[in-house]
């Protein structure tokens, strides 16, 4: 590389930078894509298209932003964010087989993120395949035992399994978390009036009924 290139990588880069550190997302793209246009290194690349994916991402250009996180995996398949990040745009288009592929090809990458298994058993479970959902679930609970989210979306498995106690375990902890979660509530009574404990079921729904009440209350009051 020599150094007026070098100079023309440095200075769009800032240019770039500045623009991320102004909003000006437009900006961002534009200095970014002149860079690629230089002779940069395959790892630079990747974390550039990675850059303009995020930012494409945050301007609803979905399609550019797909093509730019598989130019950053093209560039270093080691690009772990990329991944991640093809996973979730996949899953925001239902298209639950591919968010799986993704979130899997990430996982093996990195396997510590939490909100990434419970994607991942997000996907299987809207797929029916509830095994790999409880398996995935679990995974992010194990990475965080306080984690409400993936207790009560294993809770719903459970529950669909007929698996009434498990659930009703794991409602517990989420309501033990969250004691104005109003769906644990909700699910829970549901649960109960099908096991014949018409007592708690009552108790749980009203409850579920007034915390719901009062989140509604609430929201209109913060308008």
């Amino acid at each position: 590389m020599n150094k007026t290139t070098a100079q023309q990588i440095s200075d769009a880069m800032i240019e770039a930078f500045n623009c991320q550190k102004n909003k000006d997302d437009s900006g961002a793209i534009k200095a970014w894509n002149i860079v690629l246009n230089l002779d940069i290194s395959r790892a630079l690349r990747a974390n550039i298209q990675l850059s303009l994916g995020q930012l494409h991402e945050v301007q609803s250009s979905l399609d550019m932003a797909y093509e730019c996180m598989v130019s950053a995996i093209e560039a270093n398949p080691n690009t772990t964010q990329a991944y991640f990040c093809l996973a979730y745009l996949a899953q925001n288009k239902a298209d639950y087989q591919s968010a799986i592929t993704y979130f899997k090809q990430a996982l093996v990458l990195d396997d510590s993120d939490g909100g990434a298994w419970n994607n991942l058993g997000n996907c299987y479970d809207s797929l029916d395949q509830l095994e790999q959902a409880i398996s995935a679930y679990n995974k992010a609970i194990v990475l965080d035992k306080n984690y409400l989210a993936a207790r009560y979306n294993l809770a719903n498995v459970y529950h669909k399994q007929a698996k009434y106690q498990q659930a009703i375990k794991q409602l517990n902890k989420v309501i033990a978390l969250d004691n104005n979660f109003y769906q644990a509530y909700y699910n829970r009574g549901t649960i109960y009036k099908k096991l014949g404990n018409t007592t708690q079921a009552k108790n749980d729904l009203a409850k579920a009924q007034t915390l719901a009440k009062l989140d509604i209350q609430s929201k209109t009051n913060n308008k």
